[in-house]
């Protein structure tokens, strides 16, 4: 048999050429020779570093973190590879973890950027928010750029400061002109700060974003038509197609008369459980919810940019109350009591939507409310919150509706049929507010810009009532103050 054996290569040698490989962006051919290097090499903690450095770019975050925590075992001062094991830690939401890896590598090495950066963006999703803001002034003090702007602008957002966010979100398109999360950044703080014109233009930014670039790939088949931009579509079908969460799109539903005048055919693609509820409140020529099996269109346009196109001032916002009804041949039996007032209540958020813990109120915490006399209960909570029922084992009086809500023209045959709905903010507060019935509203300190950043009503639905927390995480006064309004309300009834 002739040939040769192969000889492994010696360890400084695949080191060295797995480091070039690295440089040039070839992952896969730096995992694979530094990775034969580590085998012969049981000490060399820049190795271990850059085998993590390639396996987090390579988005392996749970094998790069078992490198950088080799790496730090080998050299506690390894400030690099500190930061990087901080940096895995953010991305599994392990944020006490990331925030104790930075300490330490600024402990070593205190001008440190990279881990100012990364502990400023720890301690605001922890919602340490001046602490955030302490770290995003520190670091823009070392490296002023348009990124550090723009989390430092976050960090103000969340804590509703809106005037200094816009300011900072200012220098970092001023620094950045194209950074379109500054600019997504700055619809919300416009939003925020009810300067609707400038928010309906940031907003576009969006579809530049890592999540809405995701959404179009997800829906590709929407976008195989072109993207309205001003066109005839008096002879034309456009389709409107959702986005977001269900509560962004019950809220801008209100938008699609505008452009109903305008086109010969109006369909529509939804997410499923929506379709027919906005085929009955708009008549819509044909709904969809499957995306692989869309009625023929020549134009899409998505939902939330109808008002950039028809009305980028929002002059028509309060026009159309209510516009959400429940189709009339639908009308649910629900268990009511004609001598009580008959109360909906929805105690939870979506568990998949944004900031779920923060808009939750315990269920055991209502308990008050429940004890006030001439009131019927009756519970609109779905999604993983509704599992609360079942572990006060039935000792609510609450009249479990879940199993009669499949979707969102069920939840509404059932709200058209009661005197008042109670909720967090959450898509059936859309709902209702739609729908313009009676509405209470529980919201967290510093809630979503729709809400306002103060006072007990919102221009985008008349019909609800606010009721806000005094600080952050608290939610006694809240139900004090709703505990006392149902007092009120059982009595005049």
């Amino acid at each position: 048999m002739n040939g040769q054996l192969s000889v492994p290569l010696p360890a400084d040698q695949l080191l060295k050429e797995g480091m070039a490989a690295s440089a040039r962006g070839e992952l896969e051919k730096a995992l694979s020779l530094l990775g034969a290097a580590a085998a012969q090499i049981s000490d060399n903690s820049n190795l271990f570093n850059e085998l993590g450095v390639c396996c987090y770019r390579l988005g392996r975050v749970g094998e790069a973190k078992l490198w950088f925590q080799k790496a730090v075992a080998r050299q506690p001062d390894f400030v690099r590879a500190l930061t990087n094991l901080g940096a895995c830690y953010n991305e599994e939401k392990d944020n006490p973890n990331a925030i104790a890896c930075y300490r330490k590598a600024l402990k070593l090495q205190p001008e440190m950027v990279d881990a100012w950066g990364n502990l400023a963006k720890a301690w605001t999703e922890s919602e340490e928010f001046e602490m955030a803001v302490y770290a995003y002034n520190k670091v823009i003090e070392l490296n002023p750029k348009g990124e550090f702007y723009r989390g430092l602008a976050k960090a103000y957002r969340k804590s509703g400061r809106y005037n200094r966010s816009e300011a900072a979100l200012k220098v970092a398109i001023d620094k950045a002109p194209n950074d379109h999360d500054a600019h997504f950044g700055m619809a919300y703080t416009c939003f925020h700060l009810e300067k609707y014109a400038e928010a309906v233009q940031e907003f576009e930014w969006r579809w530049l974003t890592k999540d809405m670039v995701k959404h179009r790939n997800d829906l590709h088949p929407i976008f195989t038509a072109p993207a309205y931009a001003g066109q005839d579509l008096s002879d034309k079908t456009l389709l409107l197609h959702t986005e977001q969460g269900f509560g962004d799109n019950l809220q801008f539903a209100r938008f699609i008369a505008l452009v109903k005048p305008r086109v010969k055919r109006l369909v529509m693609w939804t997410r499923p459980g929506l379709g027919k509820l906005f085929q009955h409140s708009f008549g819509l020529d044909e709904v969809s919810e499957n995306v692989f099996k869309l009625p023929a269109f020549d134009y899409q346009l998505p939902l939330l940019s109808i008002p950039y196109h028809f009305d980028p001032e929002l002059k028509t916002l309060e026009d159309y109350q209510p516009y959400l009804s429940a189709p009339p041949d639908h009308r649910p039996a629900l268990p009511l009591a004609r001598d009580k007032l008959n109360v909906g209540l929805v105690w939870g958020a979506s568990d998949s939507g944004f900031d779920h813990a923060n808009k939750k109120v315990p269920l055991a915490n209502l308990q008050p409310w429940f004890d006030i006399e001439g009131i019927q209960w009756h519970s609109l909570q779905v999604g993983s919150d509704h599992s609360d029922l079942a572990e006060h084992g039935g000792d609510l009086p609450l009249a479990d509706l879940a199993p009669q809500l499949k979707n969102f023209a069920d939840t509404a045959a059932v709200v058209d049929q009661l005197d008042l709905v109670i909720s967090v903010d959450t898509s059936v507060a859309h709902l209702v507010g739609a729908m313009g019935k009676p509405l209470w509203v529980m919201l967290k300190k510093n809630p979503d810009w729709r809400w306002h950043a103060d006072g007990p009503e919102t221009l985008w639905y008349p019909s609800a009532r606010l009721y806000r927390q005094d600080s952050h995480g608290d939610w006694s006064s809240v139900i004090r103050r709703v505990g006392r309004d149902l007092n009120r309300l059982v009595k005049q009834r």
